[in-house]
């Protein structure tokens, strides 16, 4: 049964959407099938593997079916088997690696959601992944910079959620509230199933005082919850965010490729096989 992972930071601009493709990338370079699953509004990690369907115009209203279904079907009609999933389910440009793309009338569906008044609403996206999770070895949900309906459902619906920060005070905020989002739904709800992973620093400055003093008290703060590996700064993850390639096929031999893979390792989650794959990719030796 796949492992499902919510990267989740209620702050924009820390880096979500890139940690998540690239750490995508990189566990389907190991032979993972990997699920992506863009629960963000904005569409960027779609658009990023080429999944994204552009809406007709005027876009859809809730209850016209599309084309062509992505998220946004999956809340609406609260799809429960594998058959009315699997049509969701886009093959990107990476071997091993799927998406279940988002789109603009995704936007709706929080406030859909909300009008619909069931009691069940903040369990919809685990009850559907639970029919798929057995066909995958990683699913890894994107969420927007929010604390709302969607966000509820990818905690609810996740084994861990892991948060990227940026060495400021407004991360650190941002993080706070996702530790407060995930208590009170494991204290409320009485939901064991999720936890949380853990934090790791992105875009960082290494050389700098405010990294050594902020990255210190982190770990002071969070203990074994604080990933030591951190990712550098690095202009290839923004562009192929605009030119929207896999970085292991545009930039493989960069900081950001060696940096997430470190991170991977650190985290712990592969086989040992599949961990040597990764150690000997960026060049390590030492038995994993």
């Amino acid at each position: 049964m796949g492992k499902i992972i919510s990267i989740i930071n209620n702050k924009g601009g820390v880096g979500k959407t890139s940690s998540t493709g690239i750490l995508a990338e990189l566990l389907a370079f190991t032979g993972c099938r990997v699920l992506c699953v863009d629960l963000d509004q904005q569409s960027n990690l779609s658009m990023l593997f080429n999944c994204y369907v552009k809406d007709p115009v005027p876009v859809l209203n809730w209850r016209e079916r599309p084309e062509e279904e992505n998220i946004t079907e999956l809340f609406r009609y609260r799809y429960r088997s594998r058959e009315e999933i699997e049509p969701l389910i886009k093959p990107t440009f990476v071997k091993n690696l799927y998406m279940i793309p988002s789109s603009k009338r995704h936007q709706k569906t929080p406030d859909q959601i909300i009008a619909e008044k069931l009691s069940n609403n903040n369990t919809i996206l685990k009850k559907s992944l639970a029919t798929i999770r057995d066909g995958y070895d990683y699913i890894l949900i994107d969420n927007a910079p929010a604390s709302d309906i969607l966000t509820v459902n990818s905690i609810f619906a996740s084994d861990y959620v892991l948060t990227p920060v940026r060495i400021d005070g407004f991360s650190y905020k941002g993080l706070e509230e996702t530790l407060d989002t995930i208590t009170y739904i494991k204290d409320e709800h009485d939901v064991d199933s999720v936890s949380f992973f853990g934090t790791f620093v992105t875009q960082a400055e290494r050389n700098t005082v405010l990294y050594r003093d902020l990255k210190e008290s982190y770990t002071d703060e969070l203990g074994g919850k604080f990933f030591q590996t951190s990712i550098r700064k690095d202009i290839r993850v923004s562009e192929i965010e605009t030119i929207f390639k896999p970085i292991l096929d545009y930039a493989p031999n960069t900081n950001a490729v060696y940096d997430y893979t470190r991170l991977i390792l650190e985290m712990n989650i592969l086989p040992e096989d599949k961990k040597k794959v990764l150690a000997y990719a960026i060049g390590e030796r030492e038995d994993m």
